[in-house]
């Protein structure tokens, strides 16, 4: 945590130790090659969000729309001077003018903020959620939703055909033994063998019969 806090770009140090942190992992090369292919999409979608807030609009550009737009609501009462005739002495242009500017000022304000989204956005918040949401993952572990696991059944069958020892059987001895145990398989019966049948005595029967007719 002290190498992230002083180094300079603190994200790109952050991604090194999680690529370090992948190569360590027990587990198959391939699986390693999908996770580190997850953290470089999250470096180039990092490098995008810093691009946006580092290369925000010209500062003269928003100038010259304030400007603008106060000239343009300056001189907006002479505009609404004939419209309002019917008002005692035009006093309904006032706050129609004060309605008016609140509306394009505030939509103003609204493009200002959308250009430069990281600065009115609770990112903290989004953060913590992050981690809060990370370390929960972390916490999970294969079985604790009541289902065993394969290798953790193939533990128990292991254990109930033979193993003696609380050392051999660990953790697995929380699940029923119910779920644990093989399917019974029922003995197949053999078929039936048919008996040999003596073609000669069915001919000479056969012959006897219609030599006597």
């Amino acid at each position: 945590a002290e190498m992230i806090i002083a180094a300079a770009h603190r994200p790109n140090r952050a991604l090194q130790d999680l690529s370090y942190a992948i190569d360590d992992l027990p587990m198959h090369f391939i699986r390693k090659n999908e996770i580190h292919r997850a953290a470089t999409i999250f470096e180039d979608n990092l490098g995008s969000s810093e691009r946006i807030l580092t290369s925000p609009v010209p500062l003269f550009y928003s100038r010259h729309l304030t400007r603008y737009l106060g000239i343009w609501l300056l001189f907006l009462p002479l505009g609404l001077y004939d419209i309002f005739s019917s008002s005692w002495n035009h006093i309904a242009m006032l706050p129609a003018t004060a309605i008016i500017s609140t509306m394009l000022f505030g939509i103003e304000e609204i493009g200002t903020q959308l250009e430069e989204p990281f600065t009115v956005l609770p990112m903290q918040a989004f953060c913590d959620k992050i981690y809060n949401w990370c370390m929960e993952i972390v916490s999970w572990a294969p079985g604790d939703n009541g289902r065993p696991m394969k290798w953790q059944i193939e533990q128990q069958w292991g254990n109930s055909n033979g193993a003696t020892g609380s050392g051999a059987q660990g953790d697995y001895n929380t699940f029923e033994t119910s779920a644990a145990q093989p399917p019974q398989l029922q003995p197949v019966q053999p078929p039936q063998q048919k008996q040999p049948v003596d073609l000669n005595a069915q001919w000479a029967a056969a012959s006897k019969g219609i030599s006597s007719q």
